[in-house]
């Protein structure tokens, strides 16, 4: 028996990339540490983050160049063994996550919706996929749960969508009672990043349930345009074109060692990137995001006023913004790959340094205020004309 545990050691990995291939309702082929969805084009690379006696937790991105980014999606499971809790994960994968792309994918059950975009109208459909529910069943009126939060977020959802191909909607409730209290999360990530003020709206609505023990819910919606350019820097060569652009930026804010050195950068920027709006934005916004990050307790308003050649700065979204979070997405992974070296801390104090937000906000914190307590208006950005919204 040991002999044979010794060469058959249970592979969660493993585990998980056989129950893809069999149970996925699409043609399809393992490739190594992935399976290829042929008829899609799609690359699902699953990813054990936790495997322990009773709990896992699995991590999946997928690749398909149909989208201007990868999308992720994680999925956490309690279970009589490891081998249950691993099955769970993948369950919950499949049919939420995978259920609402074969919709998309087989142009199924498309909720037709419109948005403005700088002053242009743009036409998408949204796929829902089914609603996942683990424990107590907590909807007296059946026939409206598919439908619940789409009704309850799609206003708020509408008004975040800028000219993107595709963006994806996760949402996540689930309240748990305890000997003296109960745990209630209400979360709402629009591309995987979190949404404040729509989280709050499920949060306030899972508060409502009725559960002795435990109840949990997860959907996701698929939005897709119907007629939308490919963003320049979507795609897996254009994700790396993004990087060393960031990364050649960075370098250029760790040369500034002067007020004059600070205020010839746009021009510097612009010479060296060879794209006009994305050094406006690697000059305007990643000293703000490097702030958002050093000061994550604080509160951050999830708009920005842009003010493009000294007109009125108009109002938009983060999410609705092409390039602002893979250039996020791609400063930060610099940062914490130590492509810097002894140089990463005193770049990012640079441009922590040189934000508004980390100005106003260590000004707050030397009058004895508490980080927590930070609640930031939009931030304005002043950008010279010629700067396209994109």
């Amino acid at each position: 028996m040991r002999l044979f545990e010794k060469h058959h050691k249970y592979d969660p990995l493993k585990r998980v990339l056989n129950s893809l291939h069999e149970l996925l309702t699409v043609k399809n082929e393992l490739r190594q540490d992935s399976v290829f969805c042929t008829e899609w084009n799609m690359t699902i690379t699953p990813r054990i983050e936790q495997c322990e006696e009773k709990i896992a937790v699995v991590e999946f991105f997928i690749n398909d160049d149909e989208f201007d980014e990868p999308l992720y999606e994680c999925c956490a499971s309690t279970g009589k063994d490891t081998d249950t809790a691993i099955g769970s994960c993948v369950g919950s994968f499949l049919f939420a996550f995978m259920n609402g792309i074969a919709l998309l994918k087989n142009d199924e059950y498309g909720k037709p919706l419109e948005s403005s975009f700088c002053g242009k109208l743009h036409r998408w459909k949204a796929y829902n996929s089914d609603l996942v529910g683990m424990g107590e069943s907590v909807d007296s009126d059946q026939n409206a749960v598919a439908t619940k939060y789409w009704d309850m977020l799609k206003d708020e959802i509408v008004k975040r969508l800028g000219n993107q191909r595709m963006c994806y909607v996760k949402i996540f409730a689930s309240k748990a009672i305890g000997k003296t209290d109960s745990q209630v999360t209400g979360e709402v990530r629009i591309n995987d990043v979190p949404i404040a003020e729509l989280s709050d709206i499920v949060l306030k609505h899972a508060e409502t349930w009725n559960v002795s023990q435990f109840a949990s819910q997860k959907q996701f919606f698929f939005i897709k345009q119907e007629s939308a350019a490919a963003v320049t820097y979507s795609g897996k060569e254009g994700r790396a074109l993004l990087r060393e652009k960031v990364k050649t930026a960075l370098e250029l804010f760790a040369e500034v060692d002067s007020d004059e050195s600070y205020e010839a950068l746009p021009d510097k920027l612009v010479k060296a990137l060879g794209d006009f709006t994305l050094a406006q934005e690697c000059y305007a916004f990643m000293p703000e995001m490097c702030a958002e990050h050093a000061f994550s307790e604080a509160a951050f308003s999830p708009q920005i006023m842009i003010a493009i050649g000294g007109e009125e700065p108009q109002s938009f979204y983060r999410s609705q913004l092409a390039h602002y979070y893979p250039i996020n997405i791609a400063m930060l992974s610099l940062f914490s790959s130590g492509e810097f070296g002894d140089k990463t801390n005193d770049i990012y104090s640079l441009l922590v340094g040189v934000s508004s937000s980390g100005n106003a906000i260590s000004k707050f914190l030397n009058d004895g205020g508490k980080v927590e307590d930070v609640r930031m208006t939009s931030l304005c950005c002043n950008v010279p004309e010629g700067f396209e919204v994109l």
